[in-house]
């Protein structure tokens, strides 16, 4: 759904979407948790934040929901780390563990809400960032009735 409206969530500015997968991880994870607990209240959603070690720190975020990963962007990775990790080529999808766990090495856990307020406030504001999540829910919610009527 991402990849597929990339184009229509960059002209509703939410950041960073014009060249999905890349250097989108945080915004497509956080509101993947949201529509996880919108659409399934009883799920328990961690959005995780990734970082490398040394002097050069790089970020990613993934999230799980009832303790399996799921990591939208992870194929962003497939050209700069495929060669040392395995499962890069795909986006991840109800996985018991996250295939760059030790290169993204430490990690901060936040609830699914804590980080959508963070990313409103640094990113898209309060009003964006609710018209950007109703969009993808009214998405969301197209394809399961299409998939109900087949």
């Amino acid at each position: 759904m991402f990849e597929l409206h990339h184009e229509q969530l960059d002209e509703m500015n939410f950041p960073f979407f014009s060249m999905f997968p890349e250097n989108c991880c945080q915004g497509a994870s956080i509101m993947l948790g949201m529509l996880a607990e919108f659409f399934i209240p009883t799920c328990s959603v961690v959005i995780i934040k990734g970082s490398t070690r040394g002097f050069d720190t790089n970020y990613h975020y993934w999230l799980t929901v009832d303790g399996r990963v799921y990591d939208l962007t992870l194929d962003q990775f497939q050209s700069t780390l495929g060669n040392k990790f395995d499962q890069l080529r795909r986006p991840l999808f109800n996985s018991p563990k996250h295939p760059l766990r030790m290169h993204f090495f430490h990690k901060n856990r936040f609830s699914t809400i804590d980080a959508y307020l963070d990313f409103c406030d640094q990113y898209t504001g309060a009003e964006n960032g609710l018209k950007i999540l109703q969009f993808l829910a009214r998405q969301l919610t197209q394809v399961r009735d299409i998939s109900l009527e087949a």
